[in-house]
């Protein structure tokens, strides 16, 4: 990834440990779920979820106008994780790279775009609108009892289209 197109910072709340926001981030089921807040179905690809071990996923989500599907691959690192979807927009093909790392007391987040300007501007605004809000979705799960998923999800961002 090149120089990040947008990027977050989030202290981690009184509590929350970085080992917990970390291994919150590492499980790949979680990440789908809190990352794609339309999922309809997620299909393992291959690899096994381990350091340094890319695993690749078929996610489909539902979206005003029907279901788009993309592929993840998601790769954890030791402070974190990283993330590259592969997707193709009415506009032409998108690919996002989203590195998370926990370090500091902060919840760090780049992520570049690779598209065309039309793509690139719509998406990037949509990560804007609602990556924030993904921080505090790891940080409750990371301070859920019993490693649950939350009940209860912050509203999923406005949609972008993904084919």
């Amino acid at each position: 990834m090149t120089a990040a197109d947008t990027s977050f910072t989030t202290p981690l709340p009184t509590g929350v440990t970085e080992q917990a926001v970390i291994q919150t981030l590492q499980n790949h089921d979680t990440y789908i779920k809190t990352t794609c807040p339309n999922l309809v179905s997620q299909t393992h690809i291959c690899g096994t979820p381990g350091p340094e071990q890319p695993c690749v996923y078929s996610i489909t989500d539902k979206r005003p106008l029907g279901q788009t599907t993309f592929k993840m691959t998601l790769k954890n690192v030791a402070q974190g994780v990283e993330a590259v979807i592969e997707g193709r927009a009415p506009t032409g093909s998108l690919t996002v790279h989203s590195k998370w790392r926990v370090a500091d007391g902060k919840l760090h987040e780049t992520v570049g775009i690779e598209s065309n300007l039309v793509t690139k501007v719509l998406v990037k605004g949509n990560v804007e609108k609602s990556h924030p809000n993904f921080h505090h979705v790891f940080f409750a799960f990371a301070t859920a009892a019993g490693n649950q998923f939350p009940a209860a999800l912050p509203p999923p961002p406005p949609p972008f289209a993904v084919n």
